[in-house]
Parts: structure tokens; sequence; C-alpha cells
């Protein structure tokens, strides 16, 4: 039987007593209804997972014990970063993850010129902690053992303007070139992808000077949800570990 996974910012260590944050805890006590002396999964990010035991449940704290750790890891052999254009709503929690479950390695939310969201400083840090448990949630779910990191939104030309790594690419759905055409593959990727509106047509000249090829994805204009996850499906596909 698959155990539950839960994920702590804390140290794990065999044998010694750990309480969990409060909304690991109300999870397992409110909505799992678990019981003292089950088995859970517990990962921190930092790789493997241990197996642990419940002790003790209160009515704000789950208490456990770690008994056993495991080395497994499932990360992608690519390092991903997706620079994705801040999507409305739902659309930015989809892509995001679902992109987690695709082995990305970064997200960076951008702010381009048809964005259709506009992010004062404290919404974007609502945002921000909204997206990374979004992220941990996905890892929980996907058997992820490391935790994607996730960038403050920033501007379109800060990001194309700075330092990225790998392969870059731009979606562009008038490109007249495809994933299946880039041949010089290195093992990181940056795969920048377009809010509802697309990128404009300077941001793409801009990000094409900086070094970004632009692809298309097939015949058919794919919605901003959809986009960067058929991307990612085939880049993994190509170069990583979905072939």
């Amino acid at each position: 039987m698959r155990l539950t996974r839960i994920f702590t910012d804390a140290p794990l260590i065999c044998n010694e007593t750990l309480e969990l944050p409060e909304a690991a805890s109300r999870h397992i006590s409110k909505v799992l209804r678990m019981r003292p002396d089950q088995r859970i999964h517990v990962f921190n990010g930092r790789g493997g997972y241990y197996s642990a035991l419940i002790t003790a449940i209160g009515k704000r704290s789950v208490t456990i014990v770690p008994l056993e750790f495991f080395a497994e890891q499932r990360e992608s052999s690519l390092e991903i970063t997706l620079a994705q254009g801040i999507s409305r709503g739902q659309h930015m929690d989809y892509t995001v993850q679902k992109a987690v479950e695709l082995g990305v390695t970064k997200i960076v939310p951008l702010v381009s010129e048809f964005s259709n969201v506009h992010l004062d400083r404290d919404r974007a840090e609502n945002k921000l902690a909204h997206w990374r448990s979004i992220i941990i949630h996905a890892c929980e779910q996907c058997g992820r053992t490391r935790v994607p990191e996730i960038s403050s939104p920033m501007p379109f030309m800060d990001w194309v303007g700075g330092v990225s790594h790998g392969v870059k690419i731009i979606l562009a759905p008038l490109a007249g070139n495809t994933l299946k055409e880039i041949t010089a593959m290195k093992p990181a990727v940056t795969l920048l992808s377009g809010p509802e509106g697309g990128f404009s047509e300077d941001e793409i000249a801009n990000a094409v000077a900086a070094g970004y090829r632009p692809v298309a994805l097939g015949p058919r204009v794919l919605r901003t949800e959809t986009a960067a996850l058929a991307a990612l499906c085939a880049i993994q596909v190509l170069w990583g570990d979905l072939g």
C-alpha cells in the first residue's frame, strides 16, 4: 500500500522525535484521520526520504519518529528552468503543479508585456507563498525528494538580460523551428513560455538577441497552461527521463 508522503523543512534524524508543521499535522489528523502507530513517508527536500511512525496526534500537532532512511532519487537528468509568463489564477497554479510533476528544477514567474496579472509587493509575496505550497504538495504527490525552487516574480527583460544556463528556448507559435531541430543538447535547459497573450514581437526579438532559440510546438496555438507543459513533456522525451 502506498504510504502518505509529508514534507517538512526540518532536519530528519532516525529515532529522534519530531513535531510536524501545523499544516501537515492538520492534513494527517483532520483530512486523512490517521492514528498513532501508523506509518508515513517524510522528506525534507535534501534528497531521499524516511519511513516514520506517528507517535502522537494532538489538536494542532502530530509527532513522528523517523525510523529508516531511503536514498531514493527521482530527479530528472536535466536541469530545467521554466521561466513562465504569469497567467491568471488557476491557469498559473496548474502550470506550476504539473511542471513540478514533469521534473523542473526551477520556476521563474515573469511579468511580460501582455501579462493580465499585475502584482504589487504584498500580493506578489502572497502569490509566491501560494505557489510554494503548490510545489510542495506536488512533490508529496509525485514522489520527488527535492523541492524545486521558485523565484520572486520579475520583469521579462530583467530575466532575459541575466545569466541563464544550457540550451535556451522561447516558445513562439510563428517560429519556423521545432524542438527536434535542436541537436546540441546540454544537461541544462531554460524554457521561456508566455502568458495568455503570449510574448510580444519585441520580447521575442530581445530573447533571440540574448541567445534564445524560438520554437513552435506544432500547427495549433496552445493555451498558456498547455504550452509550457507540452514543451516540458517533449523536452523530457527528447533529452530527459521520459524517453
